[in-house]
């Protein structure tokens, strides 16, 4: 066997002692995360039940959410109407309009006529034909006036038509305009309210998630045999966080009431949270 050969056997041997080495270092590594594995599931489990309630207040929210879809399309069709009703209302008067400019054309023509026809008949110097013609023109004097009378009414009715008309197509606007306000106006309330309580959830979410990381580091750094961090996140501090974060949840959701803004209730639970504890830091 050649020198080669011999350091080849023993770098062989070498390698097969270190594999053996860091077998045996990963089998007593192994132990310690074991134990804070079941931690980490207790801590999972709890998460999951937090997911299912926060999924519930979800449907809930989208269950207010299809009541406020279903006002809305109640609100859009009745200003629908109104505006139909206020179309309807507008022709009508410029119907009405027309009809007016109609009548009074005839009257200016009939006036034009009954001129013509006087000055007409005054030149006529005969007294046979000037009395015969008197008399057609009394005549024809006296349907006219009967006629200027009966458009003289008639105009009066349709002022007072038109009159009336104005008046109701202004109440169906000023109904419309403030219909249309209360629509835009509950758009807004609500969407506000979806993102309020959109936004708390997932904060709350968040910081469930982030204490729960913190056990685990804290769970993990605390088996035998590792070494401790620097700093430990307390239960106190964990407690603080969350207290401040309730309380200024809290302030908030006292401004939206004063404000009249329908928001849910606070929980019973985060209501206590708001009240300062001491808790000992494990």
């Amino acid at each position: 066997m050649t020198e080669g050969e011999e350091e080849d056997e023993e770098e062989d041997g070498d390698q097969e002692e270190s594999e053996e080495r860091s077998w045996e270092l990963r089998e007593e590594e192994e132990g310690p995360p074991r134990k804070a594995y079941s931690l980490t599931q207790s801590f999972e489990e709890e998460v999951m039940a937090q997911l299912e309630e926060y999924e519930r207040m979800l449907v809930e929210f989208q269950s207010e959410l299809g009541v406020t879809r279903t006002r809305y399309a109640l609100a859009t069709g009745t200003i629908r109407t109104l505006q139909g009703q206020v179309e309807f209302q507008e022709s009508q008067l410029r119907k009405i309009n027309t009809e007016n400019e109609l009548l009074r054309k005839e009257l200016r023509e009939r006036k034009q006529q009954l001129q013509a026809m006087s000055d007409k008949f005054s030149s006529l110097r005969e007294e046979k034909k000037h009395q015969e013609m008197m008399g057609l023109i009394q005549k024809d004097n006296l349907v006219l006036r009967e006629r200027v009378s009966e458009l003289e009414t008639e105009l009066t009715k349709r002022d007072l038509a038109i009159t009336e008309l104005s008046t109701k197509v202004g109440e169906l606007q000023t109904q419309t305009d403030l219909d249309q306000d209360h629509r835009q106006r509950w758009k807004q309330l609500h969407a506000q309210s979806i993102f309020l309580g959109q936004r708390v959830m997932v904060s709350s979410l968040w910081w469930q998630l982030e204490r729960l990381r913190s056990k685990i580091i804290q769970a993990t750094f605390n088996v035998s045999g590792i070494k401790s961090l620097a700093t430990e996140i307390s239960d106190n501090h964990i407690l603080e966080a969350l207290q401040r974060i309730i309380s200024e949840r809290s302030d908030y959701y006292n401004q939206l009431k004063q404000k009249g803004v329908r928001v849910p209730l606070l929980q019973q639970s985060e209501i206590m949270l708001t009240k300062p504890r001491k808790v000992t830091s494990k």
